[in-house]
């Protein structure tokens, strides 16, 4: 059962990234706050603290669904993650989805877009939005990765076999290699 929330996120991260593709950008916007959510849960739910919270997410399916981003943050800070942000990411984004005015701003100039009646500079600015989210989704990635693979103290260990995702093993120690940083606080399994 402790997959359920990372298969979640899994399936929603790469229908976020299929939508980037396409250019819907609103729609992308929707799909990245549904990963972003599924993600911040699976990662409080591997916290050991949280196994209270996440025995009763089980019984109840549809209650206990929005992250403790302090709890999280905290666990994040004491590995090394000197400002999360995770309450800002989650509001940033819940703006663009909810019918907030700047959300239908954006669908406006998807739209406009799509239908070519964009002013050349709402035309750069989409542009520059679409390029700017997909130099971001290496990062969405690794995170992902990061929480299906990781296994230090204060997690619960789900045992992923990096044998068997060569792929994704190559991805998360390239990205280390470009963003050093990543690797302050070593892995309690070193064996991986």
């Amino acid at each position: 059962m402790r997959w359920l929330l990372l298969i979640r996120a899994s399936s929603l991260l790469r229908a976020s990234l299929t939508l980037l593709d396409l250019g819907q950008l609103d729609a992308f916007d929707v799909m990245r706050r549904a990963h972003w959510e599924s993600w911040a849960l699976a990662y409080e739910f591997r916290l050991v603290e949280s196994q209270s919270k996440t025995v009763n997410w089980h019984k109840s399916k549809n209650k206990f669904g929005i992250p403790d981003f302090k709890n999280v943050e905290k666990f994040m800070r004491l590995n090394g993650v000197p400002l999360p942000n995770l309450g800002k990411d989650y509001c940033g984004l819940s703006r663009l989805t909810h019918s907030t005015k700047s959300a239908a701003s954006n669908s406006e100039i998807v739209v406009a877009s799509k239908l070519g009646v964009n002013s050349k500079a709402q035309s750069e600015k989409t542009i520059a939005s679409k390029e700017a989210h997909e130099r971001e989704e290496a990062g969405t990635m690794y995170r992902f990765l990061w929480l299906i693979t990781e296994e230090r103290e204060g997690l619960i260990r789900i045992g992923t076999d990096l044998t068997r995702m060569p792929s994704s093993h190559e991805f998360i120690l390239d990205f280390q290699k470009s963003f050093p940083r990543i690797n302050d606080t070593p892995r309690a399994d070193s064996s991986r």
